[in-house]
């Protein structure tokens, strides 16, 4: 036995001293730099390019069977001249004995100083296509290739680990001529541990990204810890620290920094992607949250939650380059804070159960994109008391309106001066409502809108392919509530405007104080109207008004005209006379006033305005230009007495007047309506003519009754022929 052992012993020693002296040749004797050429013409006949090896080929193949490339280039067959790959020194080895295991053990793998050029022509064709081609004209074989990989790697037996791996001073050039787009990434440092299937190890990158248009430099860094599972298709980033210091033109030459914490894993067997324990700082803004994508392979499902601490808008603006809107209030988007639950699919994304702060106003609800590419924004929110003057242009607000003030003047302004005509301007950015892709509503316990506190406050708008529907805007406003609904039709030439709406309850006096409209009239307003127009400026807007509208005002006044004065004027003037004091105050006081207007390109005409005065009932007539912001008004007023314990002997009323409508005629322009009103002299002139023929006719009729009934004849024939004849004068005068 033991003569039998020591012949195995020599005759495995012999072996090893053979396979010894075979690798030692084999590696001694054996130089590839002489199939350089062989090795430069298989990868034109395999691969389809055309590699350049500037430096030594070394090799070892026991107990490593290593590689070791230098000054290597990569170019397609058809552009030898422009290599897309360049590699300064690549170097790998893999263990020989693992393999007789079915596992595959791999050194350090080392690439320095790799270039990569990336071109697309003016045609849209990549410099590297050709390799997709050559690739693609073995697909079968690729495909079978892939097909037993897979069912390896599925199987188990085959493992792959690699000790690390480290790429130094890599670069990626990358050139659209169709876009004119150049993109770069420099200095980029890649460096790993162990890479062991189902095991973690450390990952750390930095680069740097240059873009030249707009010009921009990106430093980033990348720490990680990683654990990648093929088999189980399952790879996970632990400890995920992402940081970002971009400075360049979109920040106007100013520092950001962007730093993104957390933990991330993706799972393809259950096709989902989460990330936890997020943390996001852009300069001074901090978020938190945690994010999930589901159904990966088929309709995308998000989910997930954010928080965002209250920040500085003004402030986190002007960090990040860009200009901060001017806003009536300097102080406002100063305090704004934001936490809600993450919805949506690859194509949207929505807040819902949103809680939004904003300087002091708290809004909930849901906000969001349901359309990226169409930009479709969906909102519904409710809130507490927003101030939305705060955030319009300086100088848009009404300072006056705002304290409760108005600097027009009662009765209207008295200057003859036309007005200025309307504008021509377009008003609205029909391009941005072409665009527009809304559906939302908005409701608040009290909205601070053009200095006005609208309390109660709804409202409802669906915008889609240049239409705008207002379907509810409604609130509280001067003592009343209004209620309108409006449609603007862009997608029509000229553009067509609806509005209608309906106003209750609503204080006339603080309405015109409020937007400092003159003074003319008080009471509690009921309106309705229903309208319509085309154009894009005011002055078409007035040039084509058509519609119609009713109103009604109870327990009010004219300001600035008291026509109970003008009515005494009228009939001290038909009765000859002065009167002997002024009458009443400078408003005229009535019970109600109504009336129904029809338009028609921009003229307002009204023939049943009824208005119950002190002793006076009003009707009115007429037409209100609003192209030229002109009226022409008659009321006629109907006399219904004296109420006053010791009337005025000039404006005394007898059974003569009663049924005359005392005629007044307002003239002029819309902005001093009240101040233009007076006397109708020629009406009155007609009306004095007619009682004039009145008091004749009852004076020659009593003298002619009376002269004839005095000269009666005895005779019966006379006293037979007399009352034929009163008759027929009485007949006559009453024609």
């Amino acid at each position: 036995m033991k003569s039998l052992a020591k012949v195995l012993g020599l005759v495995v020693l012999a072996v090893v001293l053979l396979l010894a002296a075979l690798l030692f040749f084999l590696t001694r004797m054996f130089d590839p730099n002489d199939y350089r050429e062989q090795i430069q013409q298989a990868a034109r006949d395999q691969a389809n390019v055309e590699l350049t090896l500037g430096g030594e080929i070394g090799w070892s193949l026991f107990p490593w069977l290593g590689i070791e490339l230098r000054e290597v280039g990569v170019a397609p067959l058809d552009d030898p001249g422009q290599p897309i790959a360049q590699i300064g020194n690549l170097g790998l080895g893999v263990e020989v004995m693992p393999l007789l295991r079915r596992q595959l053990r791999m050194s350090d793998v080392i690439i320095d100083s790799v270039q990569l050029n990336l071109l697309v022509d003016e045609q849209g064709r990549g410099n590297w296509e050709g390799f997709t081609q050559a690739e693609s004209a073995d697909a079968e074989a690729a495909a079978e290739e892939r097909e037993r990989a897979q069912r390896e790697s599925e199987s188990g037996d085959f493992n792959i680990a690699v000790e690390s791996v480290r790429i130094t001073n890599a670069r990626i050039d990358y050139q659209d001529q169709q876009s004119g787009q150049r993109l770069s990434i420099r200095d980029a440092n890649l460096s790993s541990g162990a890479l062991i299937p189902g095991q973690p190890f450390d990952l750390d990158l930095e680069a740097l990204l240059v873009l030249d248009e707009p010009a921009l430099r990106t430093r980033v860094g990348l720490e990680a810890v990683v654990t990648f599972d093929p088999g189980r298709q399952r790879y996970q980033l632990q400890g995920l620290d992402l940081q970002l210091a971009a400075s360049g033109e979109p920040f106007s030459g100013r520092s950001v920094d962007l730093r993104l914490q957390g933990d991330a894993m993706y799972d393809g067997t259950a096709n989902v992607v989460e990330v936890e324990q997020m943390r996001l700082a852009v300069n001074e803004l901090r978020a938190s949250g945690e994010f999930r994508a589901s159904n990966l392979a088929e309709a995308v499902r998000l989910g997930g939650r954010i928080d965002i601490a209250e920040f500085d808008g003004r402030a986190l603006l002007r960090s990040l380059g860009q200009d901060a809107p001017e806003t009536a209030n300097p102080d406002a988007l100063k305090r704004i804070a934001l936490a809600a639950n993450l919805g949506g699919s690859a194509n949207s994304l929505m807040l819902e159960e949103l809680r939004l702060q904003l300087d002091g106003t708290e809004l909930r609800g849901s906000l969001g994109v349901s359309d990226f590419e169409r930009q479709a924004l969906r909102f519904d929110l409710r809130g507490t008391r927003l101030n939305l003057d705060d955030y319009l242009p300086p100088g848009a607000e009404t300072s006056e309106a705002a304290s409760g003030g108005s600097s027009a003047g009662r009765g209207g302004s008295s200057s003859d001066q036309p007005p200025e005509p309307w504008s021509d301007e377009a008003v609205l950015p029909l391009d941005l409502l072409a665009e527009l892709d809304v559906d939302g509503r908005l409701t608040l316990d009290e909205v601070q809108l053009t200095g006005q506190s609208i309390k109660a406050f709804k409202a409802a708008v669906v915008a889609r392919n240049g239409r705008v529907q207002v379907n509810t805007l409604e609130g509280e406003l001067f003592g009343g509530r209004f209620d309108l609904k409006a449609d603007i039709n862009s997608r029509q030439t000229p553009v067509s405007m609806t509005l209608n709406a309906n106003l209750q309850g609503m204080d006339v006096l603080a309405l015109q104080r409020g937007y400092e409209i003159p003074e003319q009239l008080r009471g509690l307003l009921n309106a309705r109207a229903e309208l319509r127009t085309q154009g894009n400026s005011v002055q078409r807007w007035m040039n084509t008004l058509n519609g119609s509208a009713r109103f009604d005002v109870a327990d009010g006044a004219l300001l600035g005209i008291n026509l109970e004065q003008q009515l005494c004027s009228a009939i001290a003037l038909a009765n000859r006379e002065s009167l002997s004091e002024q009458l009443g105050a400078e408003d005229t006081p009535f019970n109600q006033l109504s009336g129904t207007f029809s338009i028609r390109n921009g003229v307002v005409s009204n023939s049943d305005m009824r208005a119950a005065l002190p002793g006076i009932e009003a009707r009115g007539r007429g037409d209100i230009n609003l192209p030229d912001q002109r009226l022409d008004y008659r009321v006629g007023l109907v006399l219904q007495g004296d109420t006053r314990e010791m009337p005025d002997p000039a404006c005394r009323i007898n059974e003569r007047y009663v049924g005359i409508e005392w005629p007044l005629r307002c003239r002029g322009y819309l902005h001093n309506a009240a101040s233009s009103c007076g006397v109708d002299t020629e009406g009155v002139g007609q009306i004095a003519a007619r009682l004039l023929g009145r008091e004749a006719q009852r004076r020659i009729q009593d003298t002619l009754t009376e002269r004839l009934g005095g000269s009666r004849s005895d005779s019966e024939d006379g006293e037979e022929r007399q009352p034929d004849v009163r008759d027929a004068i009485r007949g006559l005068f009453n024609r």
